[in-house]
């Protein structure tokens, strides 16, 4: 491919998008300030970068994916930040969930070096991202967008372009608003069966090709209905960085006087997950929460004797 791509912040998501612009053919090059990210990186074929101003002068178009907005503002503005290696017509393509003038004022620093930013959020989890089967929502000049549009297929399956810079991330905020109501209302819905002497399984069938499925309940329900949420290999992502997004999208209700209490509602059991010590787990783990106001808490599953003799020792 004839566009050098590079991704700064190598976690969940921008993982899942390096490695899968690698199998498409692209020269990737990434930075994380994790040595671990940065070996699995590397063994899919990526170029590891010192630091994120070599990413910028290694790349026509990078993509950010980070948690924060103050980790943001250090790979923009950071000293060793994009800014220091940024070169004219660099297209940066922000793909974290973040809020509207955490992006605004990189996008300004970035554009005072001819450098553009496009406000690029994704809709999809990290099994969803390591597939390439995320949709991806981008807003910003068109100009750029036309410029980039090639690298978009070599990390999503479905992409929009949507107008002005910020829009796409309104549209974020509305999606996970959204999908914040589903994982409640389904976490109360298997509560209900448990309580009523339904088959989880059954449910679970039943409900699939119903109108009451959703996209949420296909990749997290079967967590929900499992009972398990800390394994790496099948959690969507923490929590707490679902608590952080909710935020943003109570912020952006209130700029507009708009009123959410559907929304509100489904964040009430996310603050007593937390104070639980459940904020590394997935955001599913709410059903807990539900279960124990039940009075029905689930036992934990006995490991099978060869961990348990191994824990011993």
């Amino acid at each position: 491919m004839s566009l050098r791509v590079g991704v700064c912040g190598l976690g969940i998501m921008g993982g899942g998008f390096a490695a899968n612009l690698v199998k498409n053919g692209f020269h990737v090059t990434g930075y994380d300030p994790s040595a671990a990210r940065a070996r699995k990186f590397k063994s899919a074929g990526g170029a590891v970068a010192k630091s994120n101003a070599e990413v910028a002068r290694k790349s026509d178009v990078v993509i950010t994916s980070v948690a924060t907005a103050a980790v943001l503002d250090d790979v923009v503005q950071g000293k060793t930040g994009l800014l220091a290696g940024v070169k004219k017509g660099l297209i940066v393509l922000e793909a974290s969930t973040l809020g509207f003038d955490e992006k605004e004022r990189n996008r300004a620093a970035l554009a005072k070096k001819g450098a553009v930013m496009l406000d690029t959020p994704v809709s999809g989890a990290g099994k969803q991202a390591a597939a390439g089967e995320i949709s991806i929502m981008i807003s910003g000049p068109k100009s750029a967008y036309n410029k980039a549009k090639p690298v978009f297929p070599g990390f999503s399956m479905v992409q929009y372009y949507v107008g002005p810079f910020g829009d796409s991330s309104k549209l974020k905020f509305l999606i996970n608003m959204l999908i914040s109501a589903h994982g409640a209302v389904f976490a109360e819905a298997v509560t209900l069966a448990r309580a009523s002497g339904v088959d989880l399984k059954l449910f679970q069938e039943v409900l699939k090709p119903s109108a009451g499925n959703s996209r949420v309940i296909e990749y997290r329900g079967p967590l929900m209905v499992d009972g398990e949420y800390a394994d790496p290999k099948v959690k969507t992502a923490d929590l707490t960085i679902m608590m952080k997004d909710n935020d943003l999208i109570e912020n952006y209700a209130k700029s507009y006087n708009v009123p959410v209490p559907v929304f509100l509602a489904s964040m009430t059991t996310t603050f007593a997950a937390r104070a639980q010590g459940y904020g590394s787990e997935d955001p599913g783990v709410i059903t807990r929460i539900y279960e124990q106001m039940a009075g029905i808490p689930r036992t934990k599953k006995k490991a099978p004797a060869t961990r348990r003799k191994a824990a011993k020792k």
